[in-house]
């Protein structure tokens, strides 16, 4: 146990310690091409990104996940599926070349027919690195795998950046995604002993296969929720609104890729090896909500509060329009922040039927609410994805803690004082704002965002709220 719980905090050391670098570069990154290609790039590749993302999801299928769900895997489950999986990298690579006019037909961009077919390389290169990650992931080497993604990262953006330079235009994105994949592919090799073996046992694959069916099922579902509105907005409304859309979007998963994905993915193998112990899944889960939510809540109210400052001075005047959609986003991030990490037990009990189930009714009901909010517009797609998003959660977790036997007020109560304590920091930062000119954007930006830090500071001490006890005490 002791083992296990030093695996664990020393796996979010690291990937929080990752994902903190990989944050600050990407937004560097993006800044700066944000300053030197022009919202239709961005929507372009975003169209591209959607059918791209689909495809990725079937060389995968779910096989990482049941490896490190599987206690009992040995090596002729990790040679099989590696071997599988190189075979379907080479199908799927192939087959979207193909399929590159169709998709470049569907949004009637013609231009979109090369980018597609350089983007399905990526299939091919990911094939080599799904088994490393999972094995490193199962044996909670978390460093290896941050400095394999900090560094794809980085030098994916250089590339991407010197080519945006060039004028290369919304191929310096395309060149970016490559590069990242290919150096990550490199360093899983590099960092992992594992080398697969000249065999292939279709048994091997059978006893992974219902976890991992069940797995790529929810993936697919999910995938299609996550992005029916990529899809309709790049078909009706256009690259321009699709690029808007696309940056609002992800400064709204910013929380979620930095805070929730680091903590869910670390927690994963290490919830699974105690996946028989239910009272003790659900105590470690609540203090993995605590901890999400005292950071996402008060960074996305901050983010609502500064937005103009915030575009004005990262940005550039040409992506005004996306300030109200990332308004409409905060309040849809700050719920998924939390509502997102239901997967991880889902997973770790061995329940992906049930994550599948309900993947597919919220596919369905998110699709419908895109649909109805395409008649407002942009905004209005954004509203009607944030309210199917805070009712959609609340159901998520009704079934998560019946899953769990715990009772839904305790996770109510846990969030709520999360809420609250955000208060203070919200009523100041407005007061602040009123006092600064409007066009000091500079100064109103950095002074409003100090006071935020100093006053929520403040208030987690004076709540005695902040409690070093899970990382000290039995976590796992």
């Amino acid at each position: 146990m002791n083992s296990l719980r030093e695996k664990t905090i020393t796996g979010l050391t690291w990937s929080g310690f990752s994902q903190g670098i990989k944050q600050v570069s990407q937004f560097i990154i993006t800044a700066l091409l944000a300053r030197l290609l022009s919202p239709d790039d961005f929507g372009l590749l975003g169209m591209a990104t959607v059918f791209t993302g689909f495809v990725s999801i079937f060389s995968e299928m779910g096989v990482s996940g049941a490896l490190v769900q599987n206690q009992n895997a040995d090596d002729r489950h990790y040679s099989s599926a590696f071997w599988l999986n190189i075979v379907v990298g080479i199908f799927l690579t192939l087959g979207f070349i193909s399929l590159a006019p169709l998709v470049a037909g569907f949004y009637q961009k013609e231009q979109l027919q090369p980018i597609l077919a350089a983007l399905s390389l990526n299939f091919f290169l990911s094939a080599f690195t799904i088994i490393q990650q999972a094995i490193l992931s199962k044996q909670m080497d978390f460093k290896s795998l941050a400095i394999c993604e900090v560094t794809g990262v980085i030098v994916g953006g250089l590339v991407g950046i010197g080519f945006a330079f060039s004028g290369a235009g919304v191929w310096s994105l395309v060149y970016q995604s490559l590069t990242f994949n290919l150096v990550n592919s490199i360093l899983l090799w590099f960092f992992s002993s594992w080398r697969p073996k000249f065999t292939f046992s279709m048994a091997a694959i059978k006893d992974i296969f219902s976890f991992s069916a069940n797995i790529t099922a929810f993936q697919i579902v999910n995938y299609f929720a996550r992005n029916v509105d990529y899809l309709l907005i790049g078909k009706f409304l256009g690259t321009h609104w699709l690029g808007l859309y696309t940056l609002a979007f992800k400064l709204m998963m910013v929380p979620l890729q930095n805070i929730s994905w680091v903590l869910a993915k670390v927690m994963f193998p290490a919830l699974s090896k105690i996946q028989d112990d239910l009272p003790k899944v659900g105590e470690v889960y609540i203090k993995m909500l605590q901890l999400i939510s005292v950071v996402t809540f008060p960074l996305m109210l901050i983010l609502f509060i500064v937005a103009p400052q915030f575009i004005h001075v990262v940005y550039g005047e040409q992506w005004y329009p996306v300030i109200d959609l990332i308004r409409i986003f905060c309040f849809c991030g700050m719920m998924q922040s939390v509502a997102t990490t239901v997967g991880t037990i889902f997973q770790a009990l061995g329940r992906a039927d049930v994550q599948f189930k309900m993947g597919l009714l919220g596919a369905a009901i998110s699709t419908l609410a895109v649909i109805i909010g395409l008649n407002w517009g942009i905004y209005g797609v954004a509203v009607a994805y944030t309210i199917f998003a805070l009712i959609w959660s609340q159901y998520t977790f009704t079934v998560t803690m019946n899953l769990l036997k715990m009772p839904y007020r305790k996770l109510y109560t846990a969030l709520s004082m999360r809420f609250l304590m955000c208060v203070p920091m919200v009523v100041m930062c407005l007061l602040v704002q009123s006092a600064i000119l409007p066009e000091r954007m500079l100064v109103n930006l950095v002074v409003t965002c100090v006071v935020a830090v100093v006053v929520y500071a403040a208030t987690l001490v004076a709540c005695k709220q902040v409690k070093l006890q899970w990382l000290q005490g039995d976590l796992i």
